[in-house]
């Protein structure tokens, strides 16, 4: 008994520094997983904005056509400019936060790029004077990084016990993840019109035809 007693104390002697350096470990990587979700939120919180302000730009200002030509005629062009993709300081520790909110947080950058190759691609097939095929792709675009955006900072303030996102005392009522919600129903739904129509006029010009 008195071995065994001995063995145990032993034991016991060289496992509390151990727990204490595990303690120590995990208590650090809590606190500086907390740091960098707060820089990132932030972030995050603020790309969401802008590209809110993407989708909200329908080449506008002040209810008319935002441009005019030599002759004084009217036609949309792009009043906000799209954010550059989030780059996010080499300092924070990745290996703090989860697999995926780090994963989500570095592909949201690639997504933007192509994104915005996509925006570019759009231009080739744009028509003057409403340029809606630019348009569609700026707000469908960038509708759903936002919502990515949101929904990565939704993630990391739960992982984390941060708190949530107040609304703005100037707008309170605006809620951004159905504003940008709704906007990509639209686009779906006049998409799904058009294509209604399109089938419409492909099965009128069959029927004369024959």
């Amino acid at each position: 008994m008195e071995a065994l007693f001995g063995f145990l104390g032993v034991l016991i002697g060289t496992s509390i520094p151990w727990i204490k350096e595990e303690w120590h470990r995990r208590r650090n990587r809590q606190e500086n997983g907390r740091v960098s979700a707060v820089r990132i939120i932030s972030m995050l919180d603020e790309y969401a904005d802008k590209c809110s302000e993407v989708v909200s730009d329908n080449g506008t200002s002040q209810g008319r056509p935002a441009g005019r030509d030599e002759n004084g005629v009217e036609y949309y062009i792009v009043q906000v400019s799209c954010p550059e993709p989030l780059t996010f300081p080499n300092d924070i520790d990745w290996k703090s936060i989860s697999f995926d909110g780090m994963y989500r947080s570095l592909k949201l950058s690639e997504t933007a790029r192509v994104t915005d190759k996509y925006i570019s691609a759009s231009a080739d097939w744009a028509s003057f004077p409403y340029y809606d095929e630019i348009f569609t792709a700026r707000q469908e675009g960038y509708a759903r990084l936002g919502l990515e955006a949101l929904d990565l900072s939704r993630l990391l303030r739960e992982e984390f016990n941060l708190p949530v996102k107040l609304p703005m005392f100037w707008n309170e009522d605006w809620d951004m993840k159905v504003y940008l919600e709704e906007k990509l129903e639209n686009i779906e739904n006049q998409r799904s019109h058009n294509a209604d129509i399109n089938e419409q006029m492909t099965s009128n010009a069959n029927e004369v035809k024959k």
